[in-house]
């Protein structure tokens, strides 16, 4: 795997589009991402990371969610998606890929 890709700690509705962008250059690439200093995370940027998981997938490119903060585990937790994986299950509810 490549050099993680460390979370900000605060990702809010307006950290989204910042995300999508981090997350869409990476595109094509095995990818390592690292949620440990995550203190805030709303739905909007949980559904960036569900896409990015669908669209990795789609290339056949690994992704891997390695460290997880409580307040992540928590927040997917609440939306009932699995922490470690949390794009797991969501093609089958509409969820697009990032690219």
């Amino acid at each position: 795997m490549t050099e993680p890709f460390i979370l900000p700690d605060r990702l809010d509705s307006s950290a989204a589009p910042a995300l999508v962008s981090a997350l869409g250059q990476r595109v094509g690439q095995p990818l390592q991402i690292d949620a440990a200093g995550v203190e805030v995370i709303g739905a909007l940027a949980l559904e960036v990371i569900i896409a990015a998981g669908l669209q990795w997938q789609a290339d056949g490119q690994p992704l891997a969610i390695t460290q997880r903060s409580p307040r992540f585990e928590a927040a997917c937790n609440a939306l009932g998606l699995q922490a470690d994986a949390p794009w797991i299950g969501a093609a089958g509810r509409g969820a697009e890929g990032v690219a």
